[in-house]
């Protein structure tokens, strides 16, 4: 049953981005358009849903409770997201950064990607968490941390997704705009889910406070690596030149987010296997 519902969540996404790419065949969209504000909401939240259904699935033993995935999935649009935009644009703003020539590789662009952007993205989204659903009874096994912090970086993504969409005024084009969403979405919430699984495993540990803190800032900073070259990396691929290549971006972003991802499916039977709410045969 869980299975057949997975494979068709992943249908969706698939057919979302086929059925963007057919309305642009079939209306002759060759050029970029101008989304708008609610299609451009529209194709952020409609990934971002497919995807939290998936993740939700994930916690087979014992899932959460729909409203506290929901809501954390929300602090992460509404909370996470705009504070972690403060950051970046506000207290730090990446002016330097658009020096003409600079090498999108160059390490000014890595140190701000890792240590500027990546950092207080993940922040953001650990603190979304920490302080809220991290302490309540609710948060009782490790996989736990690894379902809510996947749904506060499916809502970042959500934010992202609708803000890069909506103000690319007359040069998105629906099927790659579509592909970039679902892809985006993705990796937010495999770069949460990492530092989830840290969290998870250290808040149930027997080690003593200050080595379960050490973990938990490891993990930050592993998930800001992450994060930090994904956006380096995939705004290289993209730009040729004085020309751009979406779907270059896109086939990194999803080699990326995928491999991520991969890595966290997999530590997360470990954890299932040893769930304390694991039922024989399952």
């Amino acid at each position: 049953m869980l299975v057949g519902t997975k494979f068709l969540l992943i249908a969706g996404l698939v057919g979302f981005i086929v059925v963007a790419w057919f309305a642009e065949l079939v209306a002759g969209l060759h050029r970029p358009v101008d989304l708008g504000p609610m299609l451009a909401a529209l194709m952020a939240g409609i990934p971002a849903v497919l995807w939290l259904g998936f993740f939700y699935l994930m916690d087979r033993h014992e899932p959460e409770p729909k409203q506290l995935v929901v809501g954390v999935c929300v602090l992460g649009t509404l909370i996470a997201a705009p504070l972690a935009d403060f950051v970046q644009f506000q207290a730090v703003p990446p002016i330097a950064l658009e020096v003409p020539g600079l090498s999108k590789l160059s390490l000014d662009h890595i140190v701000y990607g890792v240590f500027v952007a990546g950092l207080s993205q993940e922040m953001c989204k650990y603190a979304v968490v920490r302080y809220t659903i991290y302490m309540s009874r609710e948060f009782d096994e490790p996989m736990d941390g690894i379902v809510y912090m996947m749904a506060c970086g499916t809502g970042f993504a959500v934010w992202v997704n609708y803000h890069r969409l909506s103000s690319q005024s007359h040069s998105v084009y629906l099927s790659t705009g579509a592909a970039q969403a679902v892809v985006t979405t993705l990796a937010h919430a495999s770069f949460a889910g990492m530092l989830g699984y840290v969290m998870g495993r250290a808040k149930f540990s027997r080690r003593s406070a200050p080595v379960r803190g050490t973990l938990i800032m490891l993990g930050l900073l592993g998930a800001a690596a992450l994060n930090g070259q994904f956006a380096v990396v995939e705004s290289y691929v993209l730009q040729s030149g004085m020309e751009q290549h979406p779907w270059r971006g896109v086939g990194y972003a999803a080699a990326c987010a995928s491999a991520v991802f991969a890595v966290i499916w997999l530590v997360s039977q470990r954890l299932l296997a040893t769930s304390p709410f694991r039922q024989e045969g399952t």
